[in-house]
């Protein structure tokens, strides 16, 4: 390769960027190193692509990554232009945007609505609407892209930062990492939690089962998780929480809320009751707000989204039903407790009402809600989960089932 011809381009011509820089260290260096430290918004591999290519150059000579660096030394670094990639398309997506400068944007992300492009989701992701949205991406490593941060679920709504350079994604990417970087969620759960704030620690991995879902799993089987959860509202047979994430793994917080018997509201995987007074298009969870420093002023920035209107409906829905606000109303919970446990009652007393409710489809909470209900009894899945602190059920991949002649376990005329 000439020193003039790189990779099909002139050294220096054209679109691209080039830099000239010297090197000042009394000892020698090699380049690829240096040129590292140099150029932090650039990953190692993207600098050793950029030598590979014949992109820099030591003293007017292509350098090679082992080439030693002498003090004094000019080194010559030429990066042309971000490559489009073919299966990225600009599409017109509407973007609800909280901020934007030239380094950085942040989203409020609507349910329904994929990151980035899968096999299953080609394209109308965000990642095609930011391609739209922003024409004159400087890239990401070199190819045509937003820089992802970090993601949402699909029909997780809220917050979500996107990098809009290199520079910008490593140091957000940094700030993920480190903690420093804030992110707080909403979501309402099924059950009230019996404290009022905790901290959840379990690693997560691929559920041993079903390799579409992920689960709390043992230290070696999966990726270190924490959640710091307060509750903020109790409503009835519900609870609103606030989550705070010391790490990001897929699906943490629907894992942990399933992990500890309160599955999310409306989540197609991690929970199993899905009778609501609110038709939801997925899980009731909301990156309600995210404080990050900007990477390049260091400024400290924080950002809220304020709740989808399908989200604010079913909070309103449910504190109609507890019909106190945001308090659990005692006479309504009275009421579904001495339904439940006069349907025990009636169980304890009847041969036929046992031996329908010992079949294995009866283990199911919901199988159990509808035998209850044909038995003329108003009793609701999640009252057989929580009865005694969950004395009636066991918990076991991830999911909840109805105890082996659970109606023994309730007391004599169910207490």
């Amino acid at each position: 390769m000439s020193d003039l011809e790189c990779g099909g381009r002139c050294f220096g011509e054209g679109e691209g960027e080039l830099l000239t820089l010297t090197y000042p260290k009394p000892l020698p260096m090699r380049l690829d190193r240096w040129l590292v430290a140099q150029r932090p918004e650039q990953s190692r591999s993207r600098i050793q692509k950029f030598i590979d290519a014949g992109y820099v150059r030591v003293n007017g000579v292509t350098g090679r990554a082992k080439t030693p660096l002498r003090h004094g030394d000019t080194v010559e670094l030429w990066m042309p232009p971000p490559e489009p990639l073919p299966y990225l398309v600009a599409q017109p997506i509407p973007l609800a945007v909280l901020f934007e400068d030239e380094h950085l944007i942040v989203l409020n992300k609507p349910a329904g609505l994929t990151v980035h492009p899968a096999p299953g989701n080609k394209d109308g992701t965000l990642v095609n609407g930011l391609l739209h949205h922003c024409p004159d991406l400087p890239g990401i490593g070199g190819e045509l892209r937003p820089g992802i941060v970090h993601r949402l679920d699909k029909d997780t709504t809220g917050c979500i930062v996107v990098a809009k350079s290199q520079e910008a994604l490593v140091k957000l990417q940094v700030q993920i990492q480190k903690r420093i970087a804030s992110r707080e969620y909403l979501a309402v759960v099924h059950g009230q939690p019996a404290a009022d704030s905790g901290t959840i620690v379990g690693a997560i991995g691929r559920h041993p089962a079903d390799r579409k879902r992920y689960a709390v799993v043992s230290d070696a089987g999966g990726r270190h998780a924490r959640t710091h959860w307060q509750v903020m509202e109790r409503l009835g047979d519900f609870a609103l929480l606030r989550f705070r994430l010391d790490t990001g793994r897929t699906h943490q917080i629907r894992v942990h809320c399933a992990h500890m018997n309160h599955p999310i509201v409306g989540d197609p995987v991690y929970s199993r009751c899905r009778r609501l007074p609110v038709e939801l298009p997925g899980q009731a969870l909301h990156a309600v707000q995210l404080g990050l420093n900007h990477p390049i002023s260091g400024e400290r920035l924080v950002f809220e989204a304020p709740l989808p209107p399908v989200f604010a409906k079913l909070l309103a829905a449910l504190r109609r039903r507890t019909q106190s606000g945001a308090v659990l109303s005692p006479t309504a919970l009275s009421m579904a407790e001495q339904n439940l446990r006069a349907f025990i009652a009636a169980v304890q007393r009847d041969q036929g009402l046992q031996q329908q409710l010992s079949t294995t489809a009866a283990a199911d909470a919901d199988e159990v809600a509808s035998i209850a209900r044909g038995a003329g009894f108003e009793v609701r899945p999640n009252d057989l989960v929580s009865f005694g602190d969950g004395a009636l059920v066991d918990y076991e991949d991830e999911d909840y089932f109805m105890k082996p002649l659970w109606w023994t376990l309730a007391g004599s005329g169910a207490g």
